[in-house]
C-alpha cells in the first residue's frame, strides 16, 4: 500500500528538498555529546534506507524515529510508532487511502487503538505550533521526552522535518542527562511533563540557554510554574491538546497564571464547542482520519473530535475541570486500564481484577493506579505483589491494593 503519490507526500518532498539544498551542510539533529548528523547526511541515508513492505515500523528513540519516519515518508510508506516498551498492535482495518502516519496511544479513552493522520493533517498540527511558538526563532529543540508520543513527537522531530529546525537528543530524561546534552547549544527550547519539570527543578538543572519551557500531557500547577519563576526566572507555559487532533492551546503570557485550570487561548485556525455532557469539540486541520476500532457513540474524523475532557470554554481561555474518559493519566503517560488487569490476572492466576485511576497526592503524578481484588486483604501481601507485577512495566504497578475484608 504504497501513497507516494498523494498530494501531501508530495508537499512533503518538496518542503524537504528545500530544507536540504538551504541547510544541508548544517546539523539536524544532535547526540548528547555534542557530535551531529547533517541534513544533508540524513537524507542521503533515508533515501538508502527504502522500506520493505508496505509500512514501517518505528520502536526506538528519537535518532531512530526521525531517521525511519523520514524515509517512511521519502518513499511514501505509512510509518507507525510504537513505545520501546510495547507490542506493536496490528491495526483491525487496512489504514484508510493517504495514511502516512500511524500513531498507538491509549489516550483519554483508556483503549490503546491505533489512530490515522494524512501528511496534510501531521503538517497542519507542526506548522500550527512552529508559527504559534515562532520554533524557528528559539536554537534548538530538546528531545528528553518519548518521540513515539505526539507531544515529544511535533515539538522536535517533525519540527526538524518539516521546518528545519535542529533537534537535540537527550538519552535520558534526568538532569545530568539533559544539562550534558543542553550544554553545547547557545538556545534551546525544552518540552516537557509536569512530572519531569519537577525532577529537573528539584534536580538543579542550569535553564539559563532555555529560550522557551513548554509543558504538557497533565494539568501543570501553580506551584511548580511559580518554583520555576522563583528559582530561574523561567515560565512554564501550559499547552493542551490530544493526540487525536493535535495542539488546542497554550498559554502564551510570560506573566503567571492565577488559575491552575488554565489551559491558555486557543492557537489559530483551532474552533471549539462544548457538548450536552461537557466535553470539548475540537474542530482543526489537523484532527486524523480516526481509530482503527470506533466505540459506538464516538465521533473523531472529518475534521471533528470529541475529547474525553470537560473543559469551561465561557472565557478567552479554556479552564480545565476534568476527564471523564477511562484512561489513567500517570505522569502524562496514558494507561489502560484493562491492560495492565489483564497482565495482573495472567501473573496472579485471578479471575477478577478492577483497576482504576485514584486523584495522586503528588500532584505532578496526576493520578495513582489502584487495583481492587476479590481475595482477601490479609492475603495481598509484598510476595503477592511481586508475583502480580512480574508482567508490568514499571510505570503500570498499582500503588493501592485493596480487597475483602
Amino acid at each position: 500500500m504504497v501513497y507516494a503519490s498523494s498530494p501531501g507526500l508530495q508537499m512533503f518532498g518538496e518542503r524537504w528538498d528545500r530544507i536540504v539544498a538551504e541547510r544541508g551542510a548544517q546539523a539536524a539533529l544532535y547526540l548528547a555529546d555534542g557530535s551531529a548528523t547533517t541534513f544533508r547526511e540524513l537524507d542521503a541515508e533515508a533515501r538508502a534506507a527504502k522500506p520493505v513492505g508496505d509500512h514501517v515500523l518505528v520502536q526506538g528513540d528519537a535518532p531512530a524515529i526521525m531517521r525511519s519516519l523520514l524515509a517512511g515518508l521519502l518513499h511514501g510508506v505509512p510509518v507507525q510508532l510504537v513505545e520501546k516498551d510495547r507490542q506493536r498492535r496490528v491495526p483491525v482495518i487496512p489504514p484508510p487511502a493517504g495514511t502516512a502516519l500511524i500513531k498507538q496511544t491509549v489516550g483519554g479513552s483508556g483503549l490503546r487503538r491505533c489512530q490515522f493522520f494524512t501528511l496534510d493533517q501531521v503538517a497542519a498540527d507542526v506548522d500550527r505550533l512552529h508559527a504559534a511558538l515562532d520554533l524557528g526563532t528559539l536554537g534548538v529543540g530538546v528531545a528528553a521526552i518519548s518521540c513515539a508520543h505526539s507531544f515529544g513527537l511535533t515539538m522536535t522531530v517533525l519540527q526538524t522535518l518539516f521546518n528545519g529546525v535542529p533537534t537535540c537528543f537527550a538519552p535520558q530524561p534526568f538532569a545530568q542527562p539533559l544539562m550534558e546534552a543542553m550544554r553545547h547549544h547557545t538556545r534551546v527550547f525544552l518540552p516537557g511533563v509536569p512530572a519531569l519539570w519537577k525532577a529537573w527543578l528539584m534536580g538543579e538543572v542550569q535553564f539559563g540557554n532555555v529560550s522557551l519551557a513548554i509543558s504538557a500531557g497533565s494539568p501543570l500547577t501553580l506551584k511548580l510554574e511559580q518554583m520555576a519563576m522563583e528559582k530561574h526566572g523561567l515560565k512554564i507555559h501550559n499547552l493542551y491538546g490530544t493526540s487525536e487532533c493535535g495542539a488546542v492551546s497554550w498559554d502564551a503570557s510570560d506573566s503567571l497564571r492565577t488559575d491552575a485550570r488554565d489551559l491558555g487561548a486557543l492557537l489559530p485556525g483551532v474552533e471549539t464547542q462544548i457538548d450536552g455532557s461537557g466535553r470539548l469539540i475540537v474542530s482543526s486541520s489537523s484532527v486524523g482520519l480516526g481509530y482503527d476500532e470506533m466505540i459506538p457513540g464516538e465521533r473523531y474524523g472529518e475534521g471533528v473530535f470529541v475529547t474525553s475532557d470537560q473543559i469551561d470554554s465561557s472565557g478567552e481561555r479554556l479552564m480545565f475541570e476534568q476527564c471523564i474518559g477511562g484512561g489513567i493519566n500517570v505522569a502524562g503517560r496514558k494507561l489502560s486500564p484493562a491492560e495492565i488487569g489483564e497482565k495482573i490476572r495472567r501473573a496472579a492466576g485471578l479471575t477478577a481484577v478492577t483497576i482504576r485511576g485514584a486523584t495522586s497526592r503528588d500532584p505532578e503524578r496526576c493520578q495513582d493506579i489502584v487495583a481492587e481484588l476479590e481475595m482477601p486483604r490479609a492475603e495481598i501481601d509484598a510476595a503477592f505483589k511481586v508475583r502480580a507485577c512480574s508482567l508490568l512495566a514499571p510505570w503500570e504497578v498499582p500503588r493501592r491494593w485493596t480487597g475483602k475484608p
